[in-house]
């Protein structure tokens, strides 16, 4: 079995198969509400990776030939769990999203504070909570590959990494901000 941590939900490739597996993952929570339930319910990563939705997704995405080391594991549990809170998939990047102006109001949905609390953030438990959050404060909606891709690939901050998630995220937030 091939096992590259870096395989699977690539940045900008919408169309790799991680994300298609990671869908139909996504709706088939939609037969199993009790299973949804649970995860939306994990408040640790932990807890996440003990449910049996959580196994599944990992054994679907072996399948589908996308090795997941298990160093990886909690970031995968972490987006089985924020991706179970999803009610409905949208459009745009989840930071875009975060800065668009709530409606009948000019300030960003996710405020500026907590948005530069997730961007600092260095750990993957700590992440989880502060998305998790966001996204009830987002009605519970969020690009799937977007979530996926910047759970996936973040990492501690580095100056030198061009394609960090949280640069990208930062441009994106305040480029929907109003100012």
């Amino acid at each position: 079995m091939n096992d590259k941590p870096d395989k699977p939900f690539p940045r900008g490739k919408p169309d790799h198969p991680s994300y298609a597996v990671l869908r139909a993952w996504w709706q088939g929570l939609e037969h199993d509400r009790g299973e949804r339930a649970a995860l939306r319910r994990a408040g640790r990563l932990t807890e996440v990776m003990l449910s049996p939705a959580f196994h599944r997704l990992l054994r679907e995405l072996r399948q589908a030939d996308c090795g997941i080391a298990e160093s990886r594991y909690p970031k995968l549990a972490a987006i089985a769990g924020l991706v179970a809170r999803v009610k409905t998939e949208a459009a745009g990047s989840l930071a875009n999203r975060m800065g668009s102006p709530k409606a009948g109001g000019n300030a960003p949905v996710v405020a500026e504070l907590r948005m530069r609390n997730i961007l600092a953030c260095d750990d993957l438990e700590t992440l989880y909570t502060l998305l998790r959050r966001a996204l009830s404060l987002l009605d519970d909606q969020a690009n799937l590959a977007d979530l996926a891709a910047v759970v996936w690939h973040w990492s501690p901050m580095d100056e030198k990494r061009p394609n960090d998630p949280r640069r990208q995220m930062a441009y994106d937030y305040y480029a929907a901000a109003p100012l």
